[in-house]
């Protein structure tokens, strides 16, 4: 496989396009909740959203491990491994979704519990919740797709996916609850439409590969080799770990920006909607890391490993100026997007410094992920990220707790993201000992 800038752009200009959507879901949300009458929408919004981003990105393990996995295996021609490899993460997928949606009143109390809103939040964010339950079991399943399509390099499909969802997201959405004026309501049925959509097209599309692989001739008993379920579990238990410490950074950004204030909670909201468009668009470098250095590592390439490495890494930080310019330039407008309710007009506007160079300090972070995803090196992300969290809860709860507010707590989280990148970058000699010269 040749490395160059031509071909890290051709993987990744879909997956920009297809990444960006994915907050357009959130962005309209919160757009929609934020042109009501009171804050508690948003507010709702937030402490729902936190608990999907708990369940989907503490099962993204069911797509970074794919990922990694068939990747190594398409760069050393297993193509029967590359098969098996989608069907496994599958079938754990849909028996996470059905017990998670069966256990869903158990999880609407235990947040309640964690993130304790107030009673008039409670009420609409316990609608919120339980109408997307419905979409879950789907949307698990469709973290696994995009894991295969990912590992193969197939990102063309990977845009086709991600963009029916969200696109399907934001006009169902718009259309129950502005339109039908089924609020919060229609905002999750949106979601789970959305959802079982992407599901239908991953499938298809799958269909459209398996005539291609001649998979028929593959023994189906080998789905079951307990190696191959261990070797995923091996890499997901530490991706796991890794992806809950990382939301749970978030939950308690939120929780604390909620012990501020109301009108200080769905501000967080706003600024974490805003971090998550330009966090997805600079996924997508990493993303190209992670199929290009899975591919090279399978393929014992090591000089192929650093192409992937140095030009996914320059693009991405191109990009991330790119970025932050756009956000320095269209502040007003884009604050004016989001909300017109005064005060959180005011909030957001006084933390917009640190919002604009939010893309150049998490780019590390992001790519180095990619990078170690695609070598399958997970226990040192986890390691990584235990490290990063402890640092800073102490940050918070020691050294700044008495004068704790939403500047603050944000210049915390962006510290945290410097972290996660340092320690990283620490183990990343690691990635060419896996292949020997």
């Amino acid at each position: 496989m040749i490395i160059n800038r031509k071909k890290i752009w051709s993987l990744s200009w879909p997956l920009i396009i297809a990444n960006f959507t994915i907050p357009l879901v959130g962005l309209t949300d919160t757009i929609i909740m934020g042109h009501m009458p009171d804050s508690v929408y948003i507010a709702a919004i937030a402490i729902g959203g936190i608990i999907f981003n708990f369940m989907y990105a503490g099962l993204n393990f069911l797509r970074m491990g794919t990922t990694g996995i068939v990747a190594q295996n398409f760069g050393s021609n297993k193509l029967e491994e590359v098969f098996f490899s989608l069907l496994r993460p599958l079938i754990i997928a849909f028996t996470i979704g059905i017990i998670l949606f069966l256990l869903k009143n158990h999880l609407y109390d235990l947040s309640i519990y964690f993130l304790t809103p107030n009673e008039q939040v409670q009420e609409f964010y316990k609608e919120y919740l339980f109408v997307r339950m419905i979409g879950l079991p789907a949307g698990l399943l469709n973290i696994v797709f995009l894991g295969w399509f990912f590992g193969m390099q197939k990102t063309k499909s990977v845009m086709l996916q991600l963009i029916t969802i969200n696109i399907v997201n934001i006009i169902a959405s718009f259309y129950l609850a502005v339109f039908l004026d089924y609020g919060i309501f229609g905002v999750a049925l949106g979601s789970v439409i959305a959802q079982c959509s992407g599901l239908i097209l991953s499938i298809i599309i799958f269909i459209y590969y398996y005539y291609k692989f001649n998979f028929r001739s593959y023994k189906l008993y080998k789905i079951l080799n307990m190696g191959s379920f261990l070797n995923l579990f091996s890499i997901s238990r530490h991706l796991f770990l890794r992806t809950m410490l990382l939301v749970a950074v978030q939950a308690y950004v939120i929780k604390k920006a909620g012990l501020i204030g109301v009108d200080q909670l769905a501000t967080i909201e706003i600024l974490l909607v805003i971090f998550s468009l330009s966090s997805y668009s600079l996924d997508a470098f990493a993303h190209s890391a992670e199929s290009t250095v899975g591919v090279s590592i399978g393929s014992k390439n090591k000089v192929n490993i650093f192409k992937a490495i140095r030009n996914t890494t320059e693009l991405a930080l191109m990009f991330s100026i790119i970025i932050g310019i756009i956000l320095y330039v269209f502040n007003f407008y884009i604050i004016a997007l989001f909300t017109d309710i005064t005060i959180l007009r005011n909030l957001t506007n006084e933390l917009w410094g640190l919002v604009v160079i939010t893309p150049f300090i998490s780019m590390l972070a992001f790519q180095l992920d990619g990078i170690f995803i695609g070598a399958t090196l997970a226990k040192e992300m986890r390691n990584c990220i235990i490290f990063s969290s402890i640092i800073f809860y102490l940050i918070l709860e020691y050294f700044i707790r008495d004068n704790l507010d939403l500047k603050s707590l944000y210049s915390c989280f962006l510290f945290f993201l410097i972290l996660r990148g340092f320690f990283l970058t620490i183990y990343l000699p690691r990635v060419f000992k896996l292949v020997k010269n």
